[in-house]
């Protein structure tokens, strides 16, 4: 039918883009908890969780992706709590 493969032929992206993304996500749920709605920082926050649960339970090459995304996420979450308070 198709010659050309539907998807891309190119390794998943590793730990160093998904801390990145994760610092990024940490400021947005630290900035909307601190300051936003606590629905829509619940909402958010489901979103986030809901995305990183995909993302293990996909496949073994993003597990680091997913991984360095949580734990920096994490990380920059607590530091901002603790910058602020």
């Amino acid at each position: 039918m198709f010659d050309q493969p539907l998807a891309p032929d190119h390794p998943p992206p590793g730990a160093l883009p998904g801390g990145a993304l994760g610092v990024a996500a940490g400021l947005l749920l630290g900035l909307i908890w601190l300051y936003g709605a606590w629905d829509v920082a619940l909402a958010v926050s489901a979103v986030f969780a809901g995305l990183v649960a995909v993302l293990f339970a996909s496949s073994a090459p993003w597990r680091p992706f997913a991984t360095a995304l949580v734990a920096a996420a994490g990380v920059t979450f607590g530091v901002l709590f603790l910058l602020v308070s």
